[in-house]
């Protein structure tokens, strides 16, 4: 009996609560003013957890970001370009031409560095039997450019992955 006086009482309140915020709410927008704004009692708190509603790839600008994107190869990600060429010189040794997302053609080499990584090998090879997807390639040697993306990601062991393009023309 108690419980059920208790959970009545509680229930008037929470309707008379109600009633009289539409009745705010209405009186608001009688008196004459034409825009009203409602702010919610409700807000989100992540605390540690990472907030579902914003895009990983903006966390770092929305944070102040330590790398600031910059003009040029530099300023370019690694999925960002396309390998269109290689070139080997006598001085130099292998140099690649990448496409940029900005449809300008850069020269890259060995220790470049990139926006989200580094250029570690430049050079002429076969693919290895994992990496052939049709009978063909099996003979053919192709040009490949091994990348070194840093990755923070803490279920990794290693800081970073290796990410190798080849030259499929």
């Amino acid at each position: 009996m108690k419980r059920a006086v208790i959970l009545f009482l509680t229930f008037c309140f929470v309707f008379s609560v109600s009633a009289q915020v539409k009745n705010d709410v209405k009186s608001d927008t009688k008196k004459g003013s034409e825009k009203t704004e409602i702010i919610s009692p409700y807000t989100y708190q992540p605390k540690s957890k990472r907030d579902p509603f914003i895009s990983p790839f903006d966390l770092e600008v929305l944070k102040g970001g330590k790398k600031k994107k910059v003009p040029g190869i530099a300023g370019m990600s690694i999925d960002e370009i396309v390998l269109q060429g290689i070139i080997k010189s006598k001085k130099r040794g292998y140099e690649a031409l990448v496409l940029g997302s900005d449809n300008k053609v850069y020269w890259i080499k060995p220790g470049d560095k990139l926006y989200d990584g580094e250029v570690l090998e430049i050079g002429m090879g076969k693919k290895s039997p994992d990496e052939i997807s049709s009978p063909v390639e099996a003979g053919k040697v192709f040009g490949y450019v091994i990348f070194r993306q840093y990755v923070n990601d803490p279920n990794l062991i290693k800081p970073y992955k290796d990410i190798k393009k080849y030259l499929d023309k």
